[in-house]
């Protein structure tokens, strides 16, 4: 049975509205329903800090309305729900958010909180990476279905340092204090049976390996111990010319 199928959808829909509605319900609030939204609110929260830490905590700092707008969108109302269920599945609460931010708010970001956003939407949903022209010629490329999300900040030491701040004061003083540092990085994404294992690369490793998946990159001088370190720990694979 579908939502749509479903006799009390209206009355669920007016009441999800009543929870997540970005402006009050027009009467007094009732305790219990004060309770009730709240705690669906924090699930939601934790949902999405928890798939999407930095970026989560960034839209909300900077916009701190920002959860209240996503939870009266369409793009959370309209959710489809699974199959024999009222209720959407639980997954679609960090796709349907992320597409919130891509429609409203990713464009008018700063430009570094852009880039650590795209980053992390990479790590979930990135696209196998084909092997470039330099991994072709060396011989190696990234083993099959895995792909790499680049970035020119450490986001999971940035996500940790935004994490710790937002818990002593207001995310909007954290955000505007704590800030990403510089440095080569990217995360491989590499399949591991029925699941995934991913690695992070700084600095030299990052340089030396970014030509298996950047068509603009170079070989750096020193990368062949780089290589055949990676290759020993399967994060490469030999491939022909």
């Amino acid at each position: 049975m579908t939502a749509e199928a479903h006799p009390y959808v209206a009355q669920v829909n007016e009441l999800w509205h009543e929870f997540y509605g970005p402006e009050p319900v027009a009467r007094a609030d009732d305790p219990g329903m004060i309770v009730d939204r709240a705690t669906r609110k924090a699930w939601v929260l934790k949902t999405l800090t928890g798939a999407l830490p930095a970026t989560t905590r960034l839209y909300c700092g900077h916009l701190p309305s920002g959860l209240d707008a996503y939870l009266g969108s369409e793009h959370w109302h309209g959710r489809r729900a699974r199959k024999g269920s009222l209720f959407p599945d639980a997954t679609s609460t960090v796709t349907t958010f992320a597409a919130f931010l891509e429609e409203t708010w990713l464009s008018a970001a700063e430009p570094w909180a852009a880039r650590i956003v795209r980053y992390e939407f990479d790590v979930l949903w990135g696209t196998p990476a084909k092997p470039t022209a330099a991994a072709l010629e060396r011989g190696l490329r990234l083993p099959d279905g895995a792909w790499a999300a680049d970035c020119r900040y450490d986001v999971p030491d940035y996500a940790v340092r935004l994490r710790e701040t937002c818990a002593d004061c207001p995310w909007p003083v954290a955000v505007q204090h704590t800030r990403p540092r510089g440095r080569p990085f990217a995360t491989l994404t590499l399949r591991a049976g029925k699941g995934l294992r991913r690695i992070h690369l700084r600095d030299a490793t990052c340089e030396a390996l970014r030509p298996l998946w950047d068509e603009e990159a170079d070989w750096p001088g020193s990368h062949e111990a780089v290589l055949a370190q990676a290759e020993r720990r399967e994060l490469v694979v030999p491939c022909a010319p």
